[in-house]
């Protein structure tokens, strides 16, 4: 089966594609924009020719993904080093060389498996393929960019049962095709699209897309083990997109599909960019046993919110939100609590009441989540 249209970009590719982007204007503008954000016009000039040749540098000989991804893991730690208090992670044991369907919670459109693969470069295993959906692949520089770093197409919205059908199974196909066939892992997240409630819900119909290449060869149970399925879950401290989750996106209902993915390039540059806090990235165990779909989504869903790191920020916002409607913002705090006060404080200002608190329900849902899973029997 030919995957050319929504597969990662090959080793092949990767010179062509690099020389694209050392010539596009628009992805100069981009990066110097984020860069140097008030240029004047002069400066501007200069700090695109800055990029296109700090760009040329770093990738200009660059002809393979693994090329590629090595002389970009500076740049994630750099990333980290200045948008973080730090990096950690956990369930280091349960990674293994063995190709892996990683499905995780998602809370940013780009970082998420981003920090899942700095995490294995530096274990010096193989990264993984990652699902990227078609909202952000319009043919521009950040398709080309997150091809080159091993992203793949995962369509939306798409119209009819029979375009449906053909296009889940060729999906389906990919993905097993890259873990049984390529050794290629794999991330994709529990559900379509970010958890911009903050609840990491499992959406039984990713699973059923997931196994419906290999239906007809094995079980669920077989397939579970074939594939070697790992939850993953990360935490940040503090979202840089939660203002904008908060506010929702009803505003968007009349733009255009350009309008709508200049938007998602801003927000993955406010992700990448903006401050987090402390990442904490845990690695669950392999699934072994399971013969149902169903209970496949709600084992993935117990073990990421079970093995959801709660930071003190989770816990300021349970304290507050009983007090929104009074004078909160005067409450006593713990003192390890103070840091997330004063972080609710400063991005609440201009909110109103209902953005005030789903901001802040946003932060506690992980809290509340975890306690219910805790409360309730087991299986």
């Amino acid at each position: 089966m030919d995957f050319s249209d929504i597969s990662s970009y090959s080793d092949a590719q990767v010179a062509s594609k690099i020389s694209e982007l050392e010539s596009n204007v628009e992805f100069h503008n981009y990066i110097s924009s984020i860069i140097f954000p008030k240029s004047h016009r002069y400066l501007s000039l200069l700090s695109n020719a800055y990029v296109r040749w700090k760009f040329k540098k770093l990738f200009s000989n660059c002809f393979s993904i693994d090329d590629f991804q090595k002389r970009m893991a500076p740049l994630v730690e750099s990333m980290i080093a200045s948008t973080t208090d730090g990096f950690t992670f956990s369930g280091m044991e349960n990674l293994t060389e063995k190709p892996t369907l990683f499905i995780g919670n998602h809370r940013d459109i780009s970082l998420d498996a981003a920090f899942l693969n700095y995490l294995l470069y530096l274990n010096k295993l193989n990264t993984v393929r990652i699902a990227i959906g078609d909202n952000l692949l319009d043919g521009g520089f950040a398709e080309i960019l997150m091809r080159l770093n091993k992203s793949f197409v995962v369509h939306r919205d798409i119209k009819g049962v029979k375009e449906t059908l053909r296009k889940l199974s060729k999906l389906s196909a990919y993905i097993n095709h890259s873990i049984q066939n390529e050794n290629e892992s794999i991330w994709i997240a529990q559900k379509e699209g970010r958890a911009n409630d903050g609840n990491d819900f499992t959406d039984e119909s990713v699973l059923k897309m997931l196994f419906l290449d290999q239906r007809k060869n094995m079980s669920v149970r077989e397939w579970v083990k074939k594939v070697n399925l790992t939850p993953v879950v990360i935490s940040y401290e503090y979202d840089p997109l939660d203002t904008v989750k908060a506010k929702g996106w009803d505003f968007q209902e009349d733009w255009t599909s350009e309008q709508i993915n200049k938007n998602d390039l801003e927000e993955m540059a406010s992700g990448i960019f903006g401050y987090k806090g402390r990442v904490h990235l845990h690695i669950c165990k392999p699934i072994k046993e399971c013969d149902d779909i169903g209970k496949l989504a709600k084992l993935i869903q117990e073990e990421i919110i079970n093995n959801y790191y709660l930071w003190p920020s989770n816990h300021t916002a349970v304290s507050i939100l009983p007090e929104l409607n009074t004078n909160y913002l005067t409450m006593e705090v713990s003192e390890e609590n103070q840091n997330s006060l004063s972080y609710f404080k400063d991005r609440i200002g201009n909110l109103n009441s209902q953005q005030k608190e789903e901001l802040l329900m946003t932060y506690a849902r992980p809290f509340f989540n975890k306690e219910k899973a805790r409360l309730s029997p087991g299986p």
